[in-house]
């Protein structure tokens, strides 16, 4: 994963930032078989990692990369760009 890992304390935020953002998008995170998918109708896409930290970076990453003009994208790159070496928010 290229994306530096969030740390887990910001796991509640990434949500809510992603919930509260501009996005039309329905999101249902589930586990199975230690893997994290995101539901989207009958298909599961799964989302690197093994870790809830690593789902919901792999995540963010991929919001970002399919809505770049995004508040959430727009915020996810400017507090924690993988070019940066500090903790978001």
């Amino acid at each position: 994963m290229s994306q530096r890992i969030i740390d887990r304390r910001y796991v509640g935020d990434i949500l809510q930032r992603i919930y509260d953002s501009d996005i039309d998008f329905k999101l249902t995170l589930f586990s199975e078989g230690g893997y994290f998918y995101v539901a989207q109708g009958n298909r599961r896409i799964p989302l690197r990692g093994t870790t809830v930290e690593e789902a919901v970076t792999d995540l963010a990453g991929k919001l970002t990369q399919d809505f770049p003009e995004s508040d959430f994208a727009v915020w996810w790159r400017g507090t924690f760009s993988s070019e940066r070496n500090q903790a978001p928010l």
